[in-house]
């Protein structure tokens, strides 16, 4: 049977007519696939582009995706005749899919937290109703009018651009016309000042019975409440039920991964049997989300418990930023907003615990290659110290010297705490306050322990863009200063992306919200190589070289490109990559092949 038959049989069936948009389905599951040179399998774009323009995906729509492809299942094996190649062709849509789905309940959560915030600001100030009221705003002259900051406010619109809330022509924005996105923007309403501050230490004190006053309780339920109805957009972008939604799941999920509950979460436990404390409220908030259902975590909800925390914890840490929107909109210089980590410092470890693997494991298969050694290792931005983590568990501590560098006090009290447990080396040692954009501060510290002549090694994920107002030539001086002190340096970052490729891939990465709350702080993305329509900023690999580096192909490392499909004629960014950069001088000392 060829997929045109199958296609034919799985039309009349009705438990597959049952979804609403069971008929695109079909066509995308009996449309073109093939594996990529990577080894993944990829649908056509035009499948994606049916997908993410006609079917909603994000959680209980998700959900009900993947319960579709459970009874998908079931019809195909009663088929019976299938030919080899249809059933591949199938399973490989079927996989492409359900990972876009799992994926969007992962990404989808810290983008409608900031998006939840920054239209609460804008309706506020009237913003909303500027654009609702069928004007254009174009930021610089609409800033100038109104006494705002041109930078935020160009800042803002570009947020809810690449998430579908608003167009965007020559340099303005203004609101789109389909009723369901323009209701969005219509109905959203202004949080009440008292919801402006960090929920997560609160949520966790709750569930953890520190706090159980009856204050505590009264404003955790007004918070928890969601009071609008899920009306699907039509396509990919969310509704505002699912906005309340995400304003929610980010705090709450990330209480639970404070309190080491998430690696609990698993697929069909009851979720009262392992949360103490749960108000009604929250587990409303779960099975709405499609995480719970009747008591029990569905795939979705494992899914998102499992990888949820990196990202949520990241984008998390950003709340000052969130909470004094409005002032730093009003250009009020009074305020002092900056990121704090503190509760998220293991979420972040969580999030680059596999970047990490791959370095390292790049790092090993270079010293075997060109019979490098080393006897300095430092990790910088260190968190709970992953990298060294992973480090000590493969070479110990006889022959290696560990450092853990890093700005926040916060973090290395977390990586001195692990220290402790027996996970990381007795040997370790602290350098703080450390920014990562001052190389002395390091260096000067490796010299006072008469190490400057020592081979090293620097690993860092998600370190360098948080150099604040880089340029390009700021970011080569950077690595120039790394690079002769004699660093082989193995860094991690996530690939800047434009608006278009944000829209285009909807919610099958996070970075719409993770590029914002960056630049709130000042701090910088770049692209991975080369420069795309992101012409003023050099890509990492053009800076590392332009320091003194030689950045090897072969020992670098890409996660997943941001769209299930091959785009012969656009590039395909991968969603983050680590690059593997040896010293010139060294590179020649070793006899490094380079192309």
């Amino acid at each position: 049977m060829n997929v045109q038959t199958l296609k034919t049989n799985l039309l009349q069936k009705p438990a597959l007519n049952a979804h609403p948009q069971g008929a695109f389905l079909l066509e995308i599951i009996t449309g073109q696939t093939g594996i990529s040179s990577a080894g993944f399998p990829y649908i056509s774009d035009k499948s994606f582009r049916t997908f993410t323009e006609n079917i909603p995906h994000l959680f209980m729509d998700g959900q009900r995706i993947l319960d579709w492809f459970d009874a998908l299942q079931r019809e195909v094996e009663e088929q019976g005749d299938l030919s080899k190649e249809t059933q591949t062709s199938v399973e490989r849509a079927a996989k492409v899919i359900q990972t876009v789905v799992f994926t969007a309940g992962v990404t989808a959560p810290p983008d409608l937290w900031v998006l939840r915030q920054v239209l609460s600001t804008h309706k506020r100030l009237g913003i909303l109703n500027h654009l609702l009221k069928g004007h254009a705003i174009l930021p610089e002259l609409y800033a100038k009018q109104r006494g705002l900051s041109c930078r935020q406010l160009e800042t803002d619109l570009h947020l809810l651009h690449a998430r579908g809330y608003l167009h965007k022509g020559d340099g303005d924005f203004w609101a789109p016309k389909a009723f369901e996105v323009s209701a969005v923007l219509n109905e959203v309403a202004p949080l009440p000042p008292e919801f402006h501050t960090n929920l997560v230490p609160r949520l966790a004190d709750w569930l953890a019975q520190k706090d159980t006053t009856r204050e505590t309780e009264y404003f955790l339920t007004r918070w928890l409440a969601v009071d609008v109805e899920h009306r699907p957009t039509g396509s990919w972008v969310a509704s505002l039920c699912q906005l309340e939604l995400g304003y929610r799941l980010l705090p709450l999920v990330l209480a639970l991964r404070v309190l080491e509950l998430t690696p609990l979460l698993k697929q069909g436990e009851p979720l009262d049997g392992l949360v103490p404390r749960l108000l009604p409220e929250m587990t409303l908030v779960f099975s709405r989300a499609g995480f719970v259902r009747e008591g029990r975590i569905t795939r979705l909800g494992a899914r998102v418990f499992e990888r949820g925390p990196g990202p949520f914890g990241i984008i998390g840490a950003y709340h000052p930023y969130l909470n004094h929107l409005e002032a730093l909109l009003e250009q009020d210089e009074k305020i002092g907003a900056w990121v704090q980590r503190g509760q998220n410092v293991a979420a972040s470890q969580d999030a680059n615990r596999k970047t990490f693997q791959a370095a390292n494991d790049a790092l090993d298969a270079f010293c075997q290659r060109y019979g490098f050694t080393y006897t300095v290792f430092v990790e910088h931005a260190v968190g709970q110290g992953e990298a060294i983590r992973q480090r000590f568990e493969r070479d110990g501590e006889a022959r290696i010297r560990y450092f853990g560098a890093d700005l926040e006090p916060k973090a290395i009290e977390a990586a001195v705490s692990q220290q402790k447990q027996g996970l990381l080396p007795n040997n370790l040692a602290f350098v703080c306050p450390a920014d990562i954009g001052q190389p002395q501060r390091v260096i000067d510290h490796l010299r006072a322990q008469g190490l400057e002549g020592e081979p090293k090694v620097m690993m860092v994920g998600n370190g360098f863009h948080e150099i604040r107002n880089q340029t390009n030539e700021k970011m080569i001086e950077v690595f120039k200063a790394y690079q002769e002190a004699g660093f082989m340096l193995v860094f991690t970052e996530e690939s800047a992306l434009h608006d278009e490729a944000l829209i285009h891939t909807a919610w099958n990465t996070y970075h719409a919200g993770f590029r914002y709350v960056h630049a709130l702080s000042g701090q910088g993305l770049r692209p991975a190589r080369g420069t795309g329509q992101l012409s003023d900023k050099w890509s990492w690999s053009r800076c590392a070289t332009l320091g003194g580096y030689v950045v090897l192909e072969e020992y670098s490392y890409r996660t997943r490109s941001i769209y299930p499909f091959k785009r012969p004629h656009h590039k395909n960014p991968s969603i983050s990559e680590t690059f593997f950069c040896v010293p010139c001088e060294l590179a020649l000392e070793l006899g490094v092949e380079m192309a």
